[in-house]
């Protein structure tokens, strides 16, 4: 599917009494993986939902390309568009290899799951579930995973749809270190290929090693939005997570973006 930027202009949203997120505007380009960064509260997952079009209840505007959200239909959305949340649930008895064909879901006639799967489903299903390492989990219950084989599970779900949007909320959790990398790259890999990725993430060292761009949310609005050596800046820190970092950490950790544009495709774990 032909790459697609997707971008959010004077977004504002309140859950009840609340004010969630105040003027939220920025851009996700293809081919760049865009990190949403800020503390507890500071609005991330809310929007990413918004992104999503799972959030109805805000003002302002979400488009691709130069389509409206809202003037698309639900066929159209979720072929444009594969997200996972924040702890996924199935209430199904389903294996690994179902719930990964879920993501061929917007491809069969008229959402019918049970309609006979194409070479394309298979091959996507495929392709998903090798990205992730999911083959040996194919035949088991989901819910007899791990929450971090979930997780892997989830997200081969959604490399499956072949989106050209993929919004992703902490994808890391449950995850032991070297399946957090692995993911990550599989994620940087999608971007590589064109398609336009935003994760939600609270590891601020991940951020920086993988991220291409960054939105730091802070008081319900942005706070900064740029590269990681843009963004992670010893005020931007102090601002929003009210840590100082000593001088030196501080320079490694502007440094960190660039150390892996050299060092792109050489994670070792």
């Amino acid at each position: 599917m032909a790459a697609a930027k997707l971008t959010a202009t004077a977004i504002q949203c309140r859950l009840g009494t609340q004010l969630a997120l105040n003027d939220i505007s920025f851009t996700a380009e293809p081919g760049q993986l865009t990190g949403i960064i800020g503390t507890n509260g500071a609005g991330k997952s809310t929007l990413l939902s918004i992104l999503a079009g799972v959030q109805n209840n805000f003002r302002g505007s979400v488009s691709i390309g130069s389509k409206q959200l809202e003037q698309m239909t639900p066929h159209e959305r979720a072929r444009h568009i594969a997200y996972l949340p924040q702890n996924p649930q199935v209430h199904w008895n389903l294996s690994a290899q179902q719930v990964t064909e879920l993501g061929r879901v917007p491809y069969r006639r008229q959402f019918n799951w049970l309609s006979p799967a194409t070479a394309a489903d298979q091959q996507a299903v495929t392709a998903a579930m090798a990205a992730t390492q999911c083959e040996e989990l194919a035949r088991r219950p989901i819910q007899s995973l791990s929450n971090g084989e979930r997780m892997r599970v989830h997200l081969a779900r959604v490399l499956a749809v072949k989106a050209p949007i993929i919004l992703v909320d902490e994808p890391t959790t449950g995850l032991d270190p070297y399946q957090q990398i692995h993911c990550l790259e599989v994620l940087r890999d999608e971007a590589r290929q064109g398609g336009t990725v935003v994760m939600v993430l609270h590891d601020l060292d991940l951020a920086a090693r993988f991220c291409d761009q960054l939105l730091l949310l802070h008081d319900n609005k942005v706070l900064s939005h740029g590269s990681p050596a843009e963004v992670l800046t010893p005020d931007n820190l102090l601002t929003a997570y009210r840590i100082k970092p000593p001088a030196e950490q501080a320079i490694n950790s502007l440094n960190l973006a660039n150390w892996q544009r050299q060092n792109d495709g050489t994670d070792d774990f």
